[in-house]
């Protein structure tokens, strides 16, 4: 679809933009020889919706090769100086608790 706005925003600059280069040398698309009468005003509006379209089929083209986003902060491992816990939460520790040190008696 953004291929196609792309073609036609191109054509569309085209004959706006170059009806108003032709008109200065007493030229004109044949194409558009029914809005000579028009001119320079159609050429101008041509050309503007053809950079409008333009400018929507390489946005609409970015907006679907950006990433997506994925909600991974159920799948990140805990911070690190904060186990098992979230990097803003503190971890109380009670003596029954605390991690056994091989060699201490229990």
């Amino acid at each position: 679809m953004s291929s196609i706005m792309m073609r036609i925003g191109i054509l569309f600059a085209v004959l706006g933009f170059g009806s108003l280069v032709l008109e200065q040398f007493d030229y004109e698309f044949t194409l558009l020889s029914w809005a000579t009468d028009m001119q320079p005003g159609f050429g101008i509006v041509l050309g503007l919706v053809g950079v409008a379209l333009i400018g929507g089929s390489v946005a609409m083209s970015r907006a679907k090769a950006a990433p997506q986003p994925q909600q991974q902060f159920a799948q990140q491992p805990p911070a690190p100086g904060h186990p098992g816990g979230h990097p803003g939460q503190t971890q109380q520790q009670y003596p029954a608790q605390a991690p056994q040190q091989p060699g201490q008696p229990s």
